[in-house]
């Protein structure tokens, strides 16, 4: 996930198939070395705690091993440190024949891209297209690199993109039948613009898949697309209101509950399911970090149009004591005066 402001992250992910940490950890400061486990971390990392990861490596007294090399590179470039593109460029080409790297290169990419001008997206994006494809290649029967090099090549041929690969990797995807196979034809079914296709079978997945957060989420995000707001925001918020998952499938659920805040905040979501949804997500995140304050002042701004002045009093007031953004100090006490007046 990657410190993108939510404003972005909207924007990004539905126009293509395609953070600074202030951490305060709800985890332990660092894991012991005793329970020291690759996979705690990149649960960590997927919930934005970089403040335990980075602590708990520093602190090994060996060489880090190359996924520990990885974490920490991710981080650099999630926190859009300087020369993260380049380390990240250099590590890619020594690991060139690690199917690991190569898939979370690719998403790392994704994440500069994001954060670039659109001149220099272009060269990004292949980049990413570069790596997802290569891990997709060096590992065959991994079905989630094969969505997702199935996804790479859906984007535009002047990022890199090959459309004529895609729907092979979507048709072998289909005979497993896995969840990622779903996610795939529903990227192939919005970069071929079959609208009324794509509205049915998002439509009945989301149904059909109700307890998968990925399946629900991406189904919203296609419904979206076309223009069928309505039925999105209630699928968002079906996805919002599952048990939020671990590993990649964190952000996509992260993601349903920050659209169910905004598609509430528009009159296009019940008020008291945005409330729901922020509630939710804020409950479960693990660090306060940027993405967390901007969550908590959209949560306060649903509250005040609720009417429900005291938790929204609670909440500017949280925002308060976190933020150190002046724009969002200034905005939260402003909010404050006008609730305690009178």
């Amino acid at each position: 996930m990657m410190k993108i402001n939510h404003a972005v992250k909207a924007a990004f992910l539905t126009a293509s198939l395609i953070t600074l940490s202030m951490s305060q950890p709800i985890f332990a400061e660092t894991i012991s070395k005793p329970a020291f486990k690759q996979q705690e971390l990149e649960k960590r990392y997927y919930v934005r705690d970089y403040q335990t990861i980075r602590s708990t490596l520093h602190a090994l007294d060996r060489p880090l091993n190359t996924d520990e090399q990885l974490l920490l590179l991710a981080i650099r470039v999630q926190l859009d440190e300087d020369d993260a593109d380049d380390a990240l460029e250099a590590f890619t080409k020594t690991h060139s024949n690690n199917a690991k790297v190569q898939y979370w290169a690719g998403n790392l990419w994704q994440t500069i891209a994001k954060n670039s001008n659109m001149f220099s997206k272009m060269s990004i994006y292949s980049h990413y297209v570069k790596a997802m494809t290569q891990a997709a290649k060096l590992e065959p029967t991994n079905a989630r690199y094969q969505m997702e090099a199935a996804k790479a090549y859906g984007q535009p041929s002047m990022m890199g993109g090959d459309s004529e690969q895609q729907q092979p990797i979507v048709a072998m995807l289909l005979k497993g039948n896995t969840p990622y196979a779903h996610i795939a034809y529903m990227d192939l079914l919005q970069n071929t613009q079959q609208e009324s296709k794509a509205i049915k079978y998002a439509s009945d997945i989301a149904q059909q898949y109700k307890n998968n957060v990925e399946i629900v989420e991406r189904a919203a995000q296609l419904l979206w697309t076309f223009d069928k707001v309505t039925q999105a925001g209630e699928l968002f918020y079906q996805a919002c209101m599952l048990p939020a998952p671990s590993y990649e499938a964190y952000t996509k659920w992260d993601a349903a509950c920050w659209y169910s805040t905004m598609f509430s905040k528009e009159e296009r979501l019940a008020i008291e399911k945005g409330i729901a949804a922020s509630t939710h997500l804020l409950s479960e995140s693990a660090v306060k970090d940027e993405d967390y304050l901007e969550s908590l002042q959209q949560y306060a701004q649903l509250l005040v149009k609720a009417e429900q002045n005291t938790k929204a009093i609670s909440a500017y007031k949280e925002l308060l004591t976190l933020t150190t953004d002046k724009s969002m100090k200034r905005n939260a006490q402003k909010a404050l005066k006008k609730l305690t007046k009178g």
